[in-house]
C-alpha cells in the first residue's frame, strides 16, 4: 500500500482545485469549455498519488485523458491539467520531491497520449467496420459492395474471367407491407437478406444498397447469357410469401444484370448498366416472382458514361468549368480554404464529375488535371487569392515517374507560393503502394497534402497515418443526419479527437443538411464543406460572399442535437464508471431529458439514468451492455423520427 502525502487531503479542497483549473486554462493555446470543479476534483485526487509516488496506480493518466475526452474536452486539456497539477503539487510539496514529480509528470503525459491513441484507433477501426455493413440486415452496404466489386474486377482482369452484377428492387413490396405495418417492411427486408445469403455461393457477394434495393455479385468464367442463367437460378430460389409481402398473391420483383467485360470494365460503368437493365425489367410483362433482364443495346449506349467529349476551358461546344467550394471554419464562419471542382458543360446541360471522370482514359485524366491546375493558377493570380486551393489527382497519376516534379516545376514557374496549392488524393487501394514517395516530394516543396474520402476503408489506419497529410476529409457518408446518428457519431468523434492529437486538419464533407452544423460544432469539429454552407461557385462569386458566413447555431428543439448530447453523456458515464472510486454522486449532470420532448425518447433516457446509477456503484459488463443498447435504441428511434418527418 503506497503512502499518503500529508498535503494530499488539501489537494481536493475548492481553493486548490480552482488554482489548478486556472493554471490549466492559462496553459492552453485555445479557448476551451469551462473546466468544471465537479469534473476536475476526482481527477486531481486520482492524479496526485501518481505524482508523489512512482509505484502508485498507472490508471490515473488514462482515467484523466479518457474522462476529459468523453466529456467533450480536447486532448490538450489532459496534458495541461497534468502540467499545472504537477507544478502546483511541487510548489506545495518539499524540495526533495521536485525531481520525482517532474519525472512522473512526463510519464503521466506520455501515458495520457498513448491511452487516447490506443482507444481512438480501436474505436475508429470498429466504426470503419460498421460503416461497411447495413445495420438492419447485416449485409454489406453500398460502400462495402463497391469495394468488393473493385477487388472482384481486379481478379477477373488477371484471370480473364467474368463478373455479373445484379441490382434487385423490392420497392413496391416494401411499400405495400409498410402501409399495413411499418415493421413488416423491415421483416421483409431481413427475410430476403436471409434467403439470399443462404441460396448464393460462398464466393458470391450480397449487399443492401439502401431502401429496398439489393445487389448481388457473382464471379464465373461463362459468357454473358450464361451468367444471366446462373444469376437467375440463384435468385429464383427466393420465396417471398404473399402474406409477408402484404399482397393477395405471390409478389413481383425486378432485377437488372450487367456482366464484365461485355457491359463495362469498371464499377461505375457496370452499376450504370445494371440500373439500366433494372429499368428494362420494370417494363417487362410482370409475372409473379422474379423479373430479370439484361440491358438492351440502346440502353447500354445511353447508360455508359461519356468519354472524350471535353475541350479546354473556354472553348465552344462541350467544355470544362472549374468551380470552387468553400471549406468553412465552423468556429468563426470564415472561409478557411477552397476546393476546385470540375464539371462538364454540354448543350444538354451540366454534367457532374461523377458522371464522366471515371470513364476517361489515363492520358485524358492527366490532361484534365493539368487543365484544372492551370485554371486554378490563373484564378489565384487574376483575383489575388490568398486562400489555399485543393486540386484532386489520382494515386496512379501522381506516382508516374517525374510527374510530381513536373507539378512542382509548373507551379513554381507561375511564381505562386507553394502553400496555396493543396494536392488532394483519394483514398484507394493503390494509395499506399504507389504514392508515398511522390507525396513526400510535394510536401518537401511546400505544397499542402489532403486525403479525400477517408473512411471508404481501403487502407489501414496505421498506413494512412504514416503519410505526411496536412488535411484529412471524412467521407460524406457519415454526415447525413440519419447516418450520423447510426454510424457516424463514434467515427466522427474519434476522428475529431485524432485530428487534435495528431495535428492535422479534419474536414467533414457532404454537409447538405443545416441541422448538422450545430451538432458538428458541439462535437468539436472545426472544418466542414457542403451545400448547407455554400455551393460551388466561380472565383468571383466566392470572393463576393459574406465572410464570415452566417452559420446555424441554434440547438434548441433539435432531436439530433439532443441525441448527440445523450451520446456524450453516455461516454462520460462510462468513463467515470471505469474509474477507481466512482460513486453515484459523481454522475455527470444531465439536462437533456427536457429537450427530448418525444415520450418514447424520454422513457429510454430515464431508463439510462437508472442504469447509470447502477454502473457507478457496480461496473459489471451486463449493465454496461444494457446501458449502451438503450443509447443505440434511442438514436435509432431519433433516426426513424427524422426519416418520417
Amino acid at each position: 500500500m503506497h503512502r499518503t502525502h500529508p498535503l494530499q487531503p488539501w489537494f481536493g479542497n475548492p481553493a486548490f482545485v480552482e488554482e489548478v483549473i486556472t493554471a490549466t486554462i492559462a496553459n492552453l493555446d485555445q479557448l476551451e469549455p469551462q473546466l468544471a470543479a465537479t469534473v476536475a476534483t476526482p481527477l486531481i485526487l486520482a492524479l496526485t498519488p501518481s505524482l508523489l509516488d512512482p509505484v502508485a496506480s498507472r490508471k490515473s493518466a488514462e482515467l484523466t485523458a479518457v474522462t476529459l475526452q468523453r466529456l467533450g474536452y480536447s486532448p490538450s486539456v489532459s496534458l495541461a491539467l497534468i502540467e499545472s497539477l504537477a507544478h502546483l503539487v511541487a510548489k506545495h510539496g518539499t524540495a526533495n520531491e521536485a525531481a520525482t514529480i517532474e519525472r512522473q509528470r512526463q510519464r503521466l503525459q506520455a501515458r495520457a497520449v498513448d491511452s487516447l491513441h490506443r482507444r481512438q484507433r480501436a474505436e475508429l477501426q470498429s466504426a470503419l467496420a460498421l460503416s461497411h455493413h447495413d445495420p438492419l440486415t447485416g449485409l454489406m452496404n453500398r460502400r462495402g459492395f463497391v469495394d468488393a466489386m473493385s477487388a472482384s474486377l481486379q481478379r477477373a482482369q488477371r484471370s480473364h474471367s467474368t463478373v455479373a452484377i445484379a441490382i434487385l428492387d423490392l420497392g413496391t413490396l416494401t411499400m405495400a407491407s409498410s402501409e399495413r405495418d411499418p415493421r413488416d417492411s423491415d421483416r421483409l427486408l431481413v427475410e430476403l437478406a436471409r434467403q439470399l445469403d443462404s441460396l448464393t455461393r460462398s464466393t458470391d457477394t450480397i449487399a443492401r444498397l439502401g431502401g429496398a434495393t439489393f445487389a448481388l455479385l457473382v464471379e464465373g468464367d461463362s459468357e454473358r447469357t450464361e451468367m444471366l442463367a446462373i444469376v437467375e437460378r440463384e435468385l429464383r430460389g427466393v420465396e417471398l410469401s404473399a402474406s409477408l409481402a402484404g399482397q393477395p398473391s405471390p409478389p413481383t420483383w425486378h432485377a437488372g444484370l450487367a456482366v464484365y467485360p461485355h457491359d463495362g470494365t469498371d464499377s461505375l460503368a457496370l452499376l450504370s448498366v445494371a440500373e439500366a437493365a433494372l429499368v428494362e425489367a420494370r417494363t417487362m410483362n410482370a409475372t409473379p416472382g422474379l423479373n430479370l433482364a439484361l440491358a438492351s443495346s440502346r440502353q447500354l449506349q445511353e447508360s455508359r458514361p461519356m468519354t472524350g467529349v471535353y475541350s479546354p476551358i473556354g472553348d465552344g461546344g462541350n467544355h470544362l468549368e472549374v468551380r470552387y467550394q468553400p471549406i468553412v471554419d465552423l468556429t468563426t464562419g470564415s472561409i478557411a480554404h477552397l476546393e476546385a471542382l470540375v464539371r462538364l458543360k454540354t448543350h444538354a446541360g451540366i454534367v457532374g464529375p461523377e458522371d464522366f471522370i471515371d470513364s476517361l482514359a489515363r492520358d485524358e485524366r492527366r490532361t484534365l488535371f493539368e487543365v484544372v491546375l492551370s485554371q486554378v493558377a490563373d484564378d489565384i493570380q487574376d483575383y489575388d487569392v490568398s486562400l489555399p486551393i485543393s486540386v484532386n489527382i489520382e494515386p496512379d497519376l501522381v506516382s508516374e515517374d517525374g510527374y510530381a516534379e513536373s507539378i512542382i516545376a509548373s507551379w513554381a514557374a507561375r511564381s505562386i507560393p507553394a502553400h496555396l496549392l493543396t494536392i488532394e488524393i483519394t483514398e484507394t487501394q493503390d494509395l499506399v503502394s504507389l504514392a508515398y514517395g511522390p507525396l513526400a516530394l510535394l510536401k518537401a516543396a511546400g505544397h499542402r497534402l489532403a486525403l479525400d474520402d477517408f473512411g471508404a476503408g481501403y487502407a489501414s489506419l496505421s498506413r494512412i497515418m504514416s503519410f505526411p497529410f496536412d488535411e484529412i476529409k471524412l467521407d460524406r457518408a457519415f454526415s447525413e443526419p440519419i447516418d450520423l446518428l447510426n454510424v457516424g457519431l463514434p467515427l466522427m468523434t474519434v476522428a475529431i479527437d485524432m485530428s487534435q492529437l495528431m495535428d492535422f486538419d479534419l474536414v467533414i464533407e457532404g454537409i447538405e443538411d443545416p441541422r448538422v452544423i450545430p451538432v458538428l460544432r458541439t462535437l468539436g469539429a472545426r472544418l466542414a464543406q457542403g451545400y448547407a454552407l455554400s455551393r460551388p461557385l466561380s472565383m468571383a462569386d466566392v470572393l463576393a460572399l459574406t465572410n464570415p458566413l452566417p452559420l446555424t447555431t441554434d440547438l434548441s428543439h433539435s432531436m439530433i442535437a439532443a441525441a448527440v448530447q445523450v451520446f456524450r453523456w453516455e461516454r462520460a458515464v462510462l468513463s467515470l464508471a471505469a474509474s477507481e472510486g466512482a460513486t453515484a454522486d459523481l454522475a455527470p449532470e444531465c439536462i437533456i431529458t427536457d429537450t427530448l420532448v418525444d415520450p418514447d425518447l424520454i422513457r429510454l433516457h430515464q431508463a439510462q439514468h437508472l442504469l447509470a446509477q447502477r454502473l457507478l456503484l457496480d461496473n459489471d459488463s451486463a449493465t454496461v451492455n444494457e446501458f449502451c443498447r438503450l443509447g443505440r435504441e434511442l438514436r435509432q428511434l431519433v433516426s426513424t423520427r427524422l426519416a418520417t418527418d
